[in-house]
């Protein structure tokens, strides 16, 4: 080989390893999702439903969803966000198309009064100190799943976080 065949061919396997190593070291480009402070709230007396809250990160560059929820503890488990209306009354609603956006770089907080996820026919009471499998489903990120505790309601009807 030529003296100049040589430099094109070492110039291009160099910029060949720089830009790989480049790309290696910029970190995930997709969502990065990171779930805090999940916890269920203790069932009042003879209820059938019950709910859960945490605070999703999306510590990535990319947005994602959270689309869903599954547990053994309820016949249906649905995304809903408590909402008061012109008259003052309370409702909770299903998160229209059950899809709830979490921005790259930025956090859905879930808490009572607010979003959540709603069990609705449960199978047992929810007890404090009890533990619920909860697996969330998003739609970049797949399948999550977290042991869940029950925290005994204040007497507000909030939690109590010991």
């Amino acid at each position: 080989m030529n003296c100049n065949v040589k430099v094109v061919l070492f110039t291009f396997l160099a910029l060949v390893i720089a830009l790989s190593l480049s790309a290696c070291s910029s970190g995930p480009s997709g969502p990065e999702i990171v779930v805090e402070d999940i916890w269920a709230r203790q069932s009042p007396m003879a209820a059938t439903n019950g709910a859960a809250y945490m605070i999703i990160k999306n510590k990535g560059k990319e947005t994602d969803a959270l689309i869903g929820a599954k547990a053994d503890i309820s016949k249906v488990i649905e995304l809903h966000e408590t909402v008061i209306d012109e008259n003052g009354v309370m409702h909770m609603n299903p998160v229209e198309g059950q899809r709830l956006e979490i921005p790259a770089g930025g956090e859905v907080v879930m808490k009572p009064g607010g979003l959540h996820v709603m069990f609705m026919g449960l199978n047992q009471q929810l007890k404090p100190d009890d533990t619920i499998h909860l697996v969330l489903v998003f739609e970049k990120s797949g399948e999550k799943t977290f042991d869940v505790k029950v925290r005994a309601m204040d007497g507000m009807g909030g939690n109590n976080t010991k």
